[in-house]
């Protein structure tokens, strides 16, 4: 299965970071950031219709940016290209609320721990871990041991809007949900997707799936109340800029496991 980056890979994809977009770039090679844009996150979900303790909202200046999951009392796990150019004192998190603007947790990040992979992309690596300044007490979400085949079920979730174009309107502070599937490879062969580290993502629902803002936000598997996170939010899965219009692309964090805990211990 596979991951979403802020890079373009094969035939331009988009990366999904809130004000980020990257130029055009050779095929697995990063693409150029250019000048921010705000954009909508996820595209054809609704308000989320449970509680997760887990979900934070990773923030620049006191806005939202991308999303990111707590994976252990001190550590979350985000998007590489939502942090790459960030030193930890210009992000902060808001961990277990609904809302990217108010209530749950507030925590700042005293580490960040991008994938060595990221910048040559070999394969990708478009992964990260940030570390607390204090333990939350929100409770984490657990990795699952694989992302599964295509037609598993899945859940999207972030601070999403339902218009698919750059620019078209602002994250809204109710988090929002989609239902999902792992789908083929080959259906995100247009972003050069790579089947061991990511996992292409679509959904059944007409012009839905991942946007920009959603970057970071996990992937799940399982049921209300039992989820376990799969995926993160990387990039559109079509050179079209417009979201929804084709699956989009998850880093597999299960093919991170082992580097997930080397970093956190």
């Amino acid at each position: 299965m596979r991951k979403l980056s802020t890079l373009i890979g094969g035939a331009a994809a988009l990366a999904l970071s809130l004000g980020v977009v990257p130029a055009a770039g050779a095929a697995g090679e990063p693409g150029e950031l250019i000048a921010p844009d705000a954009g909508p996150l996820i595209v054809g979900g609704h308000e989320a219709s449970e509680q997760y303790d887990f979900m934070a909202s990773l923030q620049r200046e006191g806005s939202h940016s991308c999303g990111a999951s707590l994976i252990d009392p001190q550590w979350v796990l985000t998007a590489a290209h939502c942090v790459a150019d960030a030193a930890p004192a210009d992000l902060g998190l808001r961990i277990g609320s609904p809302t990217w603007g108010s209530g749950g947790e507030e925590a700042g990040v005293s580490e960040i721990a991008v994938h060595p992979d990221y910048e040559n992309q070999s394969p990708n690596g478009d992964i990260a871990l940030l570390k607390l300044d204090h333990a939350a007490s929100q409770t984490p979400v657990d990795i699952a041991d694989a992302s599964g085949a295509a037609g598993t079920p899945s859940r999207i979730i972030g601070w999403g809007v339902t218009c698919p174009v750059r620019g078209c309107g602002e994250p809204p502070e109710q988090l929002q949900e989609l239902e999902t599937n792992v789908t083929a490879d080959s259906a995100c062969t247009l972003s050069a997707i790579d089947g061991p580290t990511e996992i292409c993502t679509a959904s059944s629902e007409p012009l839905a799936n991942a946007c920009f803002g959603d970057s970071g936000g996990p992937q799940l598997e399982g049921t209300p109340g039992n989820w376990e996170l799969t995926g993160v939010t990387s990039r559109l899965g079509s050179p079209v800029p417009v979201c929804g219009t084709a699956p989009s692309v998850y880093t597999d964090a299960t093919a991170y496991k082992d580097w997930i805990s080397s970093t956190i211990s």
